[in-house]
């Protein structure tokens, strides 16, 4: 919910820049864009808290199912804490090293497979005696995220480049000159990103409601 909130006032400031861009020198753009910058970190850190919640939960409901039927689970502790902290570290060193940018966006991307997968088997084996079949909510969760976080990739890549641009131009004294109009497809592309990460944490929600819910009901089985 703090996410989807964050999320709201993102696509808000990031419409009232497009609105804005019009009359905005390259100075005013550049402080507004720096503020953006600052809410995107928050957004940021807010992830990076509720990936520790998920590893919590996630190891919990295993270590569960492992106790009623020893051996279902057949995906290792290491391997879940692993597929969401080495993006994290990935992605903070890409920060320093640029060049790990492409890298690290890869890996981040292919580590929903083995989520969706692990995710699904915990769902699946929530119930010891009702096994179910594959979710499909666990699948919408994690393709839902695959795309969000691909879209996000490629609108804050534009959007560097159009940040890149806009430091060019301050340091061709053209500090008051207005800012280019490239900015309002850009403003438009971060918006739409952050409405579908609203998207994903609706869906985030519901998975992991019917998910507890399932495996509460297999811990009050006798």
């Amino acid at each position: 919910m703090a996410g989807i909130l964050l999320d709201i006032t993102n696509i808000t400031q990031w419409q009232a820049l497009h609105a804005d861009v019009p009359d905005l020198t390259i100075s005013e753009a550049t402080d507004r864009l720096a503020q953006l910058s600052a809410l995107g970190w928050a957004g940021t850190l807010l992830v990076w808290g509720t990936t520790v919640i998920w590893i919590v939960m996630l190891l919990r409901m295993r270590g569960n199912i492992e106790l009623r039927t020893p051996g279902r689970v057949q995906w290792k502790k290491e391997t879940l804490v692993a597929l969401f902290v080495v993006p994290v570290v990935l992605g903070l060193v890409s920060t320093v090293l640029p060049i790990l940018f492409l890298p690290a966006t890869l890996v981040s991307l292919a580590t929903h497979i083995p989520l969706i997968i692990m995710v699904n088997e915990i769902w699946r084996l929530g119930h010891p005696r009702r096994p179910g079949p594959t979710s499909v909510l666990v699948i919408v969760w994690g393709v839902v995220g695959f795309l969000v976080e691909l879209f996000f990739v490629m609108a804050s890549r534009w959007l560097a480049w159009e940040m890149l641009d806009l430091s060019f131009d301050t340091g061709a004294s053209e500090d008051h000159a207005m800012v280019s109009t490239d900015m309002i497809p850009v403003s438009n592309a971060m918006s739409v990103a952050y409405i579908l990460d609203a998207c994903f944490s609706v869906v985030a929600i519901l998975m992991v409601w019917r998910l507890a819910v399932k495996h509460h009901e297999g811990l009050r089985t006798p």
